[in-house]
């Protein structure tokens, strides 16, 4: 019998597991997925926009490219899950019923968490703010850039330093470095704990080269004019902010009864939720391994929809479903002139997680942007 797989977003999940059904189904099977926006940009780009090497216009995929593909592509905004009814809301179509369901909704930012943000800093996570931080960036001509980690988890552990070393060389050409100090302010008492203390002390070795202070063990409470307020009860002054928001799965997933606390609880190995046929899949889900939780950042969205997608072809195939997430990943930390650290890791390793960082390097600049150029290929062009 033919079946209807639904996918709850057009991001790294959702994207890839559509072309993995796609692969392995016949065409009397759907493959829908809805998303309200009309292109796609991994969130990596963000950082090239704000260096300016790249646009933000030219770095958008029109997502009507799945069509070619044999995906059906809704451009919708999902209103409702209905679990117990094999069925999702959706703003103009209403009601769409569901054999499998793919929830790859991602995480909601949620800056207001923080007293005063809004309106005096910069989300380094909306894309349409990038921009603007640049022009801010360079019209600035003496003074202080803070960067502040305001909530864990967030998506991309190394965003943060990233973003402060490319402050730094934008600034250094720009001519006006020598003028304006760079902090950057973490919850946690380590830089990365997902990676560890010896990457995390490698990754401020880094930042303390470049003349960029770290300052752990500083949550930001709340902002005010100039002044931002911690939770340790230090205060510390700014020009500029830059802000990682606190992140939460979607209000939608939560009002569905999917989330257990603020996250969507999955199968470690193949991202079944407790509920039948729903699948959940990157940055909404939480897996805990020991105390920290699985990074979020794209490589394992990717992976895990592979998984989630293989699980479904086998069981509409009548095959034993074997596929399952080996919790391995890799990402590139971009240090500016084109150059980029490569950091890998196995977080299901049974001695604990293994990670290891590669130092900067052209090569690996390389490859982060091959990344971005073949996966968009095989999505969507």
């Amino acid at each position: 019998m033919s079946k209807r797989i639904l996918i709850l977003g057009a991001g790294f999940g959702g994207l890839a597991a559509a072309t993995e059904l796609r692969k392995d189904l016949g065409p009397d099977h759907r493959v829908i997925i809805v998303d309200r926006k009309t292109s796609f940009m991994m969130g990596l780009v963000k950082l090239w926009i704000l260096e300016g090497s790249r646009g933000l216009e030219e770095s958008q995929t029109q997502l009507d490219g799945l069509k070619a593909k044999g995906i059906e592509y809704l451009n919708d905004e999902v209103t409702k899950i209905d679990i117990s009814q094999n069925r999702v809301q959706v703003r103009d179509r209403g009601w769409i019923e569901y054999d499998y369901l793919i929830v790859a909704l991602g995480a909601e930012l949620v800056p207001d968490r923080i007293a005063g943000f809004v309106g005096r800093g910069y989300n380094l996570y909306d894309a349409q703010e990038v921009p603007r931080l640049r022009e801010k960036l360079l019209g600035l001509k003496r003074g202080k850039v803070a960067v502040a980690i305001m909530g864990m988890p967030y998506k991309c552990p190394p965003a943060p330093y990233e973003t402060s070393l490319l402050i730094d060389n934008m600034l250094t050409r720009h001519g006006t470095r020598n003028n304006i100090d760079i902090d950057i302010y973490a919850p946690a008492p380590i830089a990365l704990p997902v990676a560890g203390p010896q990457i995390s002390a490698n990754v401020v070795e880094m930042l303390s080269q470049r003349g960029i202070r770290f300052h752990p063990s500083h949550k930001l409470k709340s902002v005010t004019g100039g002044k931002l307020e911690f939770e340790n009860g230090s205060k510390a002054d700014y020009d500029v902010l830059v802000g990682i928001p606190p992140h939460r799965a979607p209000e939608l997933v939560r009002s569905a009864g999917m989330a257990e606390g603020e996250w969507v609880a999955i199968d470690r190995n193949t991202m079944k939720t407790k509920f039948k046929n729903v699948f959940a899949i990157g940055d909404v889900t939480e897996i805990k391994v020991g105390e920290l939780a699985l990074p979020k950042a794209g490589i394992f969205a990717e992976e895990q929809a592979k998984v989630a997608a293989r699980q479904i072809i086998d069981e509409i195939s009548g095959r034993p479903a074997i596929a399952t997430f080996a919790g391995k990943g890799y990402c590139f930390m971009d240090v500016g002139n084109r150059r980029a650290g490569y950091l890998e890791g196995d977080f299901f390793n049974p001695a604990g997680p293994s990670l290891r960082l590669e130092a900067p390097s052209e090569q690996n600049f390389q490859k982060k942007q091959d990344f971005e150029r073949t996966r968009i290929k095989e999505w969507l062009l």
